[in-house]
């Protein structure tokens, strides 16, 4: 597959062919992205900004990456809308990128899930900045706009590995009032003052004005699913007594607070990569979707994180993105979006 690594906008401009029918772009936060520009270039571009990009054994802030498409991609301008699309019925991957800061991506999921193939394999994650100020992050051909979906039919089947590695700290609890991604109380109690006693007790911290994220980042929240499975959910902000999430957190929800060791992290990189090339099939290439939380927790280690994922592909060449949130299925369960895990889609040879 035709795969580049482009500093700049105007490199991508200047050195690519006009043969190829439909690109992919995926856009680092800090790159200098001229959409108006891309418009009066010539190309076909599809594609989404991130807070960073992933090219071999290297992460990046700024560039940009450029996929040749098989097929053209679905824009969904509005994902509040039902999404009624019968090319899907025939498509058995896809790759998604969503606005990471929307409120309606379960819903949107949902859609999604029901107008695919039972067969579907389906992981991509969200898109925007780590601001995290929504504004206009998914563009296609002839728009760039917020509250979307960018839905990719891809050529190759793919297999995933999924895999968090956060532990259990405290819990479990009783998400006891809920606003889509707002979480309100804990047991009956503001959420902030719960989730604040916790965290201080555990970290020999104090939240101040200034920093719940910093501290946060290293202590999310997990939804203990009926299957005993943990999603991950990222405390992003903190609105009065309430915590402000990357997600839904459904009223009623079983939920344990986690914690972060470095090693466990990179070991479930490993592991989610290890799941998605079990099958032993030639791979032509491996899409890594990790969540841009994992970086700021791990800082310098996360190189060590991409080179477990490099080892267990071998020659297989990587790229991928780092998202506020993940997506994936097995095409046997319910679709769900995580947060602060990382998630390996490996696509099978020509």
């Amino acid at each position: 597959m035709q795969t580049y690594y482009f500093k700049t906008l105007e490199d991508f401009i200047d050195n690519t062919k006009k043969d190829t029918t439909q690109w992919l772009l995926l856009v680092a936060e800090e790159c200098a992205f001229n959409y108006q520009k891309l418009q009066n270039s010539g190309f076909e571009c599809y594609g989404a900004i991130f807070p960073e990009v992933i090219f071999e054994k290297q992460h990046f802030k700024d560039g940009l990456i450029a996929f040749a498409l098989p097929y053209e991609p679905i824009l969904l301008e509005d994902i509040t809308q039902p999404l009624h699309n019968k090319k899907l019925n025939n498509i058995d991957s896809i790759l998604v990128f969503v606005d990471g800061l929307s409120s309606s991506i379960d819903s949107f999921l949902v859609s999604l899930f029901e107008a695919s193939n039972e067969e579907c394999v389906i992981f991509g994650g969200g898109a925007g900045k780590l601001t995290l100020e929504q504004e206009p992050v998914i563009f296609s051909p002839n728009k760039l706009t917020q509250d979307s979906a960018l839905i990719i039919p891809l050529k190759n089947r793919v297999e995933l590995g999924v895999n968090h590695g956060w532990e259990f700290l405290k819990g479990p609890f009783v998400a006891t009032a809920t606003q889509n991604n707002i979480l309100e109380q804990i047991n009956y109690e503001d959420a902030f003052e719960v989730y604040k006693q916790i965290v201080e007790e555990d970290s020999g911290k104090r939240f101040t004005d200034e920093n719940f994220f910093d501290l946060a980042k290293s202590y999310p929240l997990g939804i203990v699913t009926y299957s005993g499975e943990v999603i991950v959910r990222d405390p992003i902000a903190k609105d009065e007594n309430n915590l402000l999430l990357v997600g839904v957190m459904p009223e009623n929800s079983i939920i344990q607070v986690l914690k972060g060791k470095d090693t466990k992290l990179i070991n479930a990189a490993k592991s989610a990569t290890t799941q998605a090339m079990k099958s032993g099939d030639e791979k032509s290439m491996a899409i890594m979707i990790d969540c841009i939380s994992r970086v700021l927790f791990l800082e310098d280690a996360f190189v060590d994180e991409i080179n477990a994922v490099t080892q267990v592909l071998g020659n297989v060449p990587l790229i991928g993105v780092l998202t506020l949130g993940e997506i994936a299925n097995n095409a046997e369960t319910y679709i769900d979006f995580y947060n602060k895990t990382c998630v390996i889609g490996t696509l099978r040879g020509e």
